[in-house]
């Protein structure tokens, strides 16, 4: 005789393992395709995740076709004003987590804003329409049942949505991924319950939306997103704890609304107790989350690693220069001069008196940097690896050399170079490995200069794809005051 309720539990598992696997190749070839769009434009903060959102919501709309689920635009069990008064749970985070950052914006750009609303918007809607309206949906379909059958495709569903975030490990470490994992997954099990109840799409959309919308907003004037230091015991335990009681409320707020829910094939119970119970759980989570945790340990300071970047406005009638080339020539512009030429050449005599020593800086093929003497012929590679650019800016008794590599994020090496220190041949070869200034910075666009109307002096300009600019004075780096 064939178990078929044995059977049922078997494909659902098979499902569930097929449709992990689909997502997360939907994801990287989504992440892959934006990618390879945005790298030939400049866009404001997070215009990387607006365009892999956008091919995202074109792939759900032509699976959501191809599998006869358009209903899910239309069908509506309850209203939407009903599903939103669901998610209080949602709407109570939401809201105390947009006050708090919205509070702490320093200045406010409406460019950004609208980029991170119309972000928000977009991974409402594509997010809920593939892992509620189709995921969900073919689950419940295929393989529910009875009650217990209905919650189990709706944790299914949910993990799916959790593990798509499996890909952040590209931007942070696997401790951050996995809390996120969690806690996504457990806000998924809320927004799929209200979603069973409701039928209504339109509903998850706006609170996943909000949701997203009130974190965002507080890293909005961030040109570079925080970075994490490897956590210490303390931090682990702190931050276990937090994603341990958010996730505990969303899950119970979960199984609240899901006793509301009239489920075919479910004995008819009493659950006002249940409810009321999990009403108390609820409040007692509430009131944990406000509970300042990161005070239980020192180390949580030096956790969250945020960068900083002074601020210039001062600047009028400037001219930016973009020459883009893989070779420059540098000069001491010196007439008669004697080097040291020991470590270089046997063939030239010591304190041999030539003219105009030059070295040839060039960005290879590889993304190596080579530096190449004119006199003895004498050539080095730089200790830089994966350079993509170089500019080489000349000043009246100096050159500005700078090195641009993507490692992850930006990284410039920014060397200043007196002519008159180019004289001697191997000190200055030696010294260009250990002479330089290093700055972290967003992935950059482009590296150029920068001329003012009326002085002589040109200063390294560097501009992000998210249009944010830098300069270098003094060996400092500063952002542009957005005007």
């Amino acid at each position: 005789m064939i178990d078929w309720k044995k059977d049922k539990k078997k494909s659902i598992f098979s499902f569930f393992i097929k449709m992990l696997f689909i997502f997360i190749v939907l994801d990287i070839l989504m992440i892959l395709l934006a990618s390879v769009v945005a790298s030939s434009s400049l866009f404001h903060k997070y215009g990387v995740d607006l365009i892999t959102e956008v091919f995202y919501g074109l792939a759900v709309l032509i699976v959501m076709l191809l599998f006869k689920n358009s209903y899910v635009f239309t069908n509506k069990k309850e209203n939407f004003w009903s599903g939103v008064c669901l998610a209080v749970p949602i709407l109570i985070i939401s809201f105390i987590t947009f006050f708090f950052n919205v509070t702490q914006l320093e200045t406010f750009s409406l460019a950004r804003f609208i980029n991170v609303l119309v972000l928000c918007i977009f991974v409402g809607i594509t997010e809920e329409f593939l892992c509620r309206g189709w995921l969900q949906n073919e689950f419940i379909e295929r393989y529910a049942d009875n009650r217990k059958e209905v919650v189990t495709s709706i944790i299914l569903s949910s993990l799916i949505f959790g593990f798509m975030h499996i890909l952040n490990l590209g931007s942070q470490n696997l401790f951050e991924t996995l809390l996120q994992i969690i806690n996504a997954s457990a806000l998924g099990m809320l927004l799929g319950s209200i979603y069973y109840k409701t039928k209504n799409i339109w509903s998850v959309i706006f609170l996943h939306s909000f949701y997203d919308f009130s974190i965002f907003i507080g890293e909005m004037n961030n040109i570079k997103d925080c970075t994490y230091n490897t956590p210490t015991l303390g931090v682990t335990v702190v931050n276990c704890l937090q994603i341990l009681i958010i996730s505990s409320f969303w899950i119970i707020a979960a199984f609240y609304v899901l006793n509301k829910c009239d489920i075919r094939g479910d004995r008819r119970r009493n659950v006002t107790k249940i409810n009321n119970t999990l009403k108390i759980a609820m409040a007692c989570l509430l009131v944990l989350m406000i509970v300042p945790l990161e005070k239980l340990t020192p180390d949580y300071d030096k956790y969250q690693v945020c960068y900083k970047y002074e601020e210039i406005d001062n600047l009028e009638n400037i001219t930016l220069h973009f020459p883009f080339k893989n070779e420059y020539v540098i000069s001491s512009d010196v007439e008669k001069i004697t080097y040291d030429t020991d470590a270089f050449s046997d063939e030239l005599q010591m304190n041999e008196s030539v003219e105009n020593i030059k070295y040839t800086f060039t960005l290879n093929d590889n993304k190596t940097v080579n530096v190449k003497s004119n006199i003895s012929g004498y050539e080095i590679k730089l200790d830089i690896e994966d350079a993509v650019m170089i500019e080489v800016i000349e000043n009246e008794d100096k050159y500005n050399i700078v090195i641009l590599t993507s490692e992850n994020e930006a990284t410039i090496y920014y060397y200043e170079v007196l002519k008159t220190d180019m004289v001697n041949e191997n000190s200055f070869m030696k010294s260009l490995d250990n002479s330089y200034t290093k700055f972290e910075l967003p992935s950059l666009a482009s590296v150029g200069y920068l001329t003012m109307d009326g002085k002589d002096t040109k200063y390294v300009i560097a501009e992000s794809e998210n249009n944010d600019r830098f300069i270098i004075m003094n060996n400092q780096l500063f952002v542009f005051k957005e005007q």
